[in-house]
C-alpha cells in the first residue's frame, strides 16, 4: 500500500468513529440548510422536465416534478450553482459541501434515512473532498466543480448506505479512478452547462457508493495515479485526519464567486461612506487583489448571469451603484444598464502577489471623485470561519432564496428542522412535499 492508501484508511476510520461535538454538528446543519436553499433558488432556471419520474420518486420542495434519488442529487447540485451563492472552502479552492449535500440527500431518500444519518454522510463527504481539493490543484483551463467533489459525493452516499470504514475507502477509491475534469471555458462564454459538473458528480457518486457497497473491488495507489493532464498533485497540502475542515468552510453572503466578495465588501463600504454621492461621480477606481482572483474572474462587460458572477469588475460596479449584490444583479436590465457599463469600463484591476501570500486573501480598493480620494483594505469577508454568517443572516438568506417557490410557513418549518430539529426525523419529511 502507498502512503495515501494508508491515509485514506485512516481518514475513513476517523470520520466513522470520531466524536461529533456541538460546533461540528452545527456547521454541518448550517451547510445543509444553506445549500438546499441555494438549490431551491435555482430551480426556476434548472430544466428538470426530462428527469421527471412521472409521479414516481420524490417530489422535492421547490420543484414541479417527481424525481428519482439519483436525479434528485443531480438536480440539487446543478440548481445550487445557478446563483453562485453556495458554500466553499478556501483551503480546497472549491466547494466540497455542494457535492456531499446533494449526493447525501439523494442517498438518504433512497434508503429512507433520518437527518442524523444525512448529517453524518455530509460531514464525511466534506472531510474527504476538502482534503482532495487541496491535494489536487487544477491546471489552467480546468474548473474544479465536479472533479475531486466526486470523492465527497461517493463518500457521503457510502456513509449513508453502509457506514463502514471499508466501504467508505472503496467508494473514495472508485471515485479517484474516474475523477472527471470539466473545462473552465463555459464560464468565459456565459454557458451555464458548467452547472452540470457538480450535478454529474453528485449522481455518479451515489452510483459508485452503491457499486462498492455491493462488493465491487478497487485498486491501490489511486491518489498518486489520479493526478494527470488536468491536475497537479500538491502532496505538501495533504491534511491528515483529526482536523475538522468543515469548521473552516464558508457560507456566502453574496451570490457570486468567492473571489469577488473582497471587492464587493470594499464597495459596500464606499457606498455607505458616500451616501450623498452617486457612483456616476467616480473618476478612477482601482481594485488591487490577490492574483488567483484575477485568474478566475476576468470577465468584463458580461452578457449572461454566470459571466457576471465571475466578474470582478461587474460585481464591483453593481455594488458601488446599489450598495449591495443580490440575485437581482443578474437580470437582463441590470446587465445592460448603460451607467453601470460605463462605471465598469473605468475600473482597473491589478493583481498583487503580496495580497495572496501564505494562503491569505486580501484586496485594496482605491476610488477618486471630484470631491476626494478614498481607499480601504479588506482582509476577510463575511462567511469566513473567523467571521461566520449569523444564524439570523442565514435564516434570512434562506427566506429570500426560497420565497418564490415555497410557502412562508413551510420555509420556517424547514429552517427549524435543519437548524435545531431532531436527528431522528426522516429526511423525506424534511425535503419532500
Amino acid at each position: 500500500m502507498s502512503f495515501f492508501d494508508d491515509e485514506l484508511h485512516d481518514l475513513s476510520r476517523w470520520v466513522t468513529i470520531a466524536p461529533v461535538d456541538e460546533a461540528v454538528e452545527k456547521a454541518t446543519r448550517r451547510l445543509l440548510l444553506d445549500t438546499f436553499a441555494c438549490a431551491v433558488g435555482g430551480f426556476s432556471r434548472t430544466p428538470l422536465g426530462l428527469l421527471s419520474s412521472d409521479g414516481a420518486g420524490f417530489h422535492i420542495l421547490g420543484t414541479d416534478y417527481s424525481l428519482g434519488a439519483s436525479e434528485t442529487a443531480y438536480a440539487l447540485a446543478l440548481a445550487a450553482c445557478a446563483d453562485e451563492a453556495c458554500e466553499g472552502l478556501a483551503f480546497a479552492h472549491g466547494r466540497p459541501g455542494l457535492h456531499s449535500v446533494a449526493a447525501g440527500i439523494g442517498a438518504a431518500l433512497r434508503t429512507d434515512a433520518n437527518l442524523g444519518d444525512l448529517l453524518d454522510g455530509i460531514r464525511a463527504g466534506f472531510e474527504f473532498s476538502g482534503r482532495m481539493g487541496a491535494l489536487f490543484r487544477a491546471k489552467p483551463g480546468i474548473h474544479v466543480d465536479g472533479s475531486w467533489g466526486l470523492v465527497g459525493a461517493a463518500v457521503a452516499a457510502s456513509r449513508i448506505y453502509s457506514g463502514t470504514s471499508g466501504h467508505i475507502v472503496a467508494a473514495a477509491t472508485a471515485a479517484l479512478c474516474q475523477m472527471p475534469a470539466g473545462l473552465y471555458l463555459p464560464v468565459t462564454q456565459g454557458s451555464d452547462i458548467r452547472n452540470t459538473y457538480s450535478g454529474h458528480a453528485a449522481a455518479t457518486g451515489m452510483l459508485l457508493a452503491a457499486s462498492t457497497a455491493m462488493g465491487m473491488t478497487v485498486p491501490s495507489g489511486t491518489v498518486e495515479a489520479a493526478a494527470g493532464y488536468a491536475f497537479a498533485l500538491d502532496e505538501i497540502a495533504w491534511t491528515p485526519s483529526g482536523r475538522h475542515l468543515i469548521l473552516e468552510g464558508y457560507l456566502k453572503p453574496y451570490p457570486s464567486v468567492r473571489h469577488t466578495h473582497y471587492g464587493i465588501q470594499a464597495a459596500r463600504s464606499w457606498h455607505q461612506d458616500h451616501s450623498g454621492i452617486s457612483a456616476e461621480n467616480i473618476e478612477t477606481c482601482l481594485l488591487e487583489i490577490y492574483p488567483e482572483a484575477v485568474t478566475y474572474c476576468v470577465n468584463r462587460a458580461p452578457t449572461t448571469p454566470i459571466m457576471a458572477q465571475f466578474s470582478l469588475t461587474y460585481t464591483l460596479a453593481h455594488t458601488l451603484t446599489h450598495g449591495d449584490l443580490t440575485p437581482a444583479a443578474y437580470s437582463a436590465d441590470s446587465l445592460t444598464n448603460p451607467e453601470k457599463q460605463a462605471l465598469e469600463a473605468l475600473i482597473e484591476i491589478k493583481p498583487v502577489e503580496a495580497l495572496g501570500l501564505n494562503g491569505n486573501r486580501s484586496a485594496q480598493l482605491s476610488i477618486t471623485t471630484k470631491e476626494k480620494a478614498w481607499s480601504t483594505r479588506v482582509n476577510r469577508v463575511p462567511g469566513d470561519a473567523l467571521e461566520p454568517l449569523s444564524d439570523d443572516f442565514l435564516a434570512n438568506k434562506v427566506r429570500i432564496f426560497c420565497s418564490e417557490r415555497i410557502e412562508t410557513q413551510r420555509i420556517e418549518r424547514l429552517i427549524g428542522q435543519l437548524m435545531t430539529g431532531s436527528k431522528q426525523t426522516p429526511v423525506r419529511e424534511i425535503f419532500t412535499v
